[in-house]
C-alpha cells in the first residue's frame, strides 16, 4: 500500500514537472520573437525617437501632435507593447522574464507616451469609435504590471540570477 501512495505521488510531481517543462516549450519562441523584434532596428530607432524627441511634440493632439516622419514609427513601438500586454495579461507569456529583460523601455515609453494615449482615447470618444478606452489598453496593463514586479525584482528572484541588484 505504502509503495502504491509514493509512487502515485511520484507520478503527480512528474507530472507537473512535463507540464511546465511543456509550457515553457510553447512560450520560448515566443520569447525569443518578442525581444528579437524589440532590439529590431526600427524598434530600436522608435524608442530612440520616443526618448529624444518627445518632450518637443504636442502629445495633447494624439498622434496628430507627432511628426508626420515620426507617427509610424511611435504607432509600431505602442502596438508592440500593447500586444505584448495582451500575451502577458492572457498568461501566453510570464511577466516576469519581460519585465526581467523589457521592463525598463516599457516604463519609459509609456511614461513619455501616456499623454499621446490619453488624447488619443478622447479623440476617440468624441468620435464615436467603439471602446475607445481600450485603445493601448494592454500596453497600460503592462506598465502597471512592470511596475508591481520590476526588471531588477524579476531578476533577483529567478534561481539563475548572480549579479547584485543595481
Amino acid at each position: 500500500m505504502l509503495v502504491s501512495v509514493v509512487a502515485l505521488g511520484v507520478s503527480a510531481l512528474v507530472s507537473v514537472r512535463q507540464l511546465r517543462l511543456t509550457e515553457h516549450a510553447n512560450t520560448l519562441p515566443v520569447l525569443v520573437d518578442l525581444f528579437r523584434e524589440h532590439r529590431s532596428v526600427r524598434l530600436a530607432r522608435a524608442r530612440q525617437v520616443v526618448y529624444e524627441q518627445s518632450p518637443a511634440w504636442d502629445l495633447s493632439a494624439g498622434l496628430e501632435g507627432l511628426p508626420e516622419s515620426e507617427r509610424d514609427l511611435v504607432r509600431e513601438l505602442a502596438w508592440f507593447y500593447d500586444n505584448l500586454g495582451a500575451l502577458v495579461t492572457h498568461g501566453v507569456v510570464d511577466i516576469e522574464p519581460v519585465s526581467g529583460y523589457l521592463g525598463g523601455s516599457v516604463i519609459s515609453v509609456w511614461e513619455r507616451l501616456e499623454p499621446l494615449v490619453r488624447a488619443e482615447r478622447a479623440k476617440r470618444t468624441r468620435n464615436n469609435l467603439p471602446d475607445p478606452n481600450r485603445w493601448q489598453e494592454c500596453f497600460e496593463n503592462l506598465y502597471h504590471l512592470v511596475r508591481e514586479i520590476p526588471a531588477d525584482k524579476a531578476r533577483a528572484e529567478t534561481n539563475l540570477w548572480r549579479l547584485a541588484r543595481s
